[in-house]
């Protein structure tokens, strides 16, 4: 790998991760960036395909223009890689958001991953926001005086049932979104 290549992929990489910092690229990026393989990598964090238009800002107050097709060729193929129902359900799980930038071919089976996916992430933040809440009610029973300390022990008492109600649902939630890579695995 010549120096020349090294810098142009060292200058995506950064340029990627000041992206993923939500700044903008600077003027060397501008300049030196390789559009279609920035593109793939936007692609493939599953931005939608108007990214664009953020580099373009950035690279307009430099008056270095964008190669909007090697960028859109770039973003094409990145955007196959994100848009799978395996990525679907891992971007669920880890509870990121999806900008609806998949093709109408991918979108429906990337999005069912998605759903699915996300419905682990919704029952874990459900499961801890109890667990903190029961958390707090036992540390009430220890500061209540005696004549409050029954009640409280009542409600430190629903919150444990609220907890197992919870962290059945996330046992489900977590099963189906085993299942479901099962059966992706077995189709595919």
């Amino acid at each position: 790998m010549n120096v020349k290549h090294l810098t142009v992929v060292t200058l995506v990489i950064g340029a990627a991760l000041a992206l993923s910092n939500c700044q903008t690229l600077n003027e060397d990026q501008c300049s030196v960036t390789d559009w279609r393989t920035l593109g793939g990598t936007d692609g493939a964090a599953g931005r939608a395909q108007d990214y664009v238009a953020r580099h373009q800002e950035a690279c307009t107050k430099y008056g270095i223009p964008v190669d909007v097709p090697a960028w859109r060729s770039g973003w094409q193929e990145g955007i196959r890689r994100y848009c799978t129902p395996y990525n679907g359900l891992e971007v669920g799980r880890r509870g990121s958001s999806y900008a609806n930038s998949c093709p109408a071919d991918l979108a429906v089976s990337f999005r069912e991953a998605y759903d699915t996916g996300h419905q682990v992430w919704s029952a874990r933040i459900e499961r801890d926001r109890i667990q903190r809440e029961l958390d707090d009610a036992i540390t009430e029973v220890a500061r209540a005086a005696p004549e409050n300390r029954s009640l409280a022990q009542l409600k430190v008492e629903l919150k444990r049932n609220e907890l197992f109600s919870a962290q059945n649902r996330l046992n489900d939630a977590d099963r189906a979104a085993d299942f479901y890579r099962l059966r992706l695995q077995s189709n595919g």
